[in-house]
């Protein structure tokens, strides 16, 4: 391909890269580490600033579910979401790992359609990659493979990747 075609295939590419960005307002936000959108009407990352929140809200999100602990600052940041008018959940995931109970809050809340959108966290997006991965295949029987690779997408690594293997795999229902 010469240059000048390669120069108009790029023109071409801009406006639909462009018309992306503006699609999601929180898309390239500074105060939003690891975003992704997995839903349209589900977005995740790392712990947002509180300009992040702001724009959270201002992006038409109506739930905010963080999953850091009290140690990590979650009890400081509930009236800052509340002050925004925001519904606040706070499932705080540590080191003892993930529960039964907080799946089913996390899935309760995903599924009440008057909750969304949602907006779901934690400090780097490792926990929301778990949960997510969680959510897909025992939530929405989604494939494990395709649910993995979309959880890595929303943050998990592999330092949570088995754990949260292993708890599909005990709390999967018998067939």
């Amino acid at each position: 391909m010469t240059l000048r075609g390669i120069l108009a295939l790029s023109l071409l590419a801009a406006p639909s890269l462009a018309q992306e960005e503006k699609s999601d307002p929180l898309a390239g936000n500074p105060g939003l580490n690891n975003y992704y959108r997995v839903r349209p009407d589900v977005a995740t990352a790392g712990q947002p600033s509180d300009q992040a929140l702001a724009d959270i809200q201002k992006a038409g999100f109506k739930t905010i579910i963080n999953l850091r602990t009290e140690q990590e600052g979650s009890l400081e940041e509930k009236p800052k979401v509340e002050a925004l008018g925001l519904e606040y959940h706070n499932i705080p995931i540590g080191s003892d790992g993930i529960s039964k109970e907080q799946v089913a809050l996390f899935e309760k809340i995903l599924d009440d359609s008057e909750s969304h959108p949602v907006f779901v966290h934690c400090a780097s997006s490792n926990r929301v990659g778990a949960m997510w991965f969680i959510h897909q295949v025992l939530g929405e029987g989604k494939d494990e493979a395709a649910a993995l690779e979309e959880a890595r997408k929303a943050g998990l690594k592999p330092n949570l990747e088995g754990p949260a293997k292993d708890f599909v795999e005990k709390n999967r229902p018998p067939k």
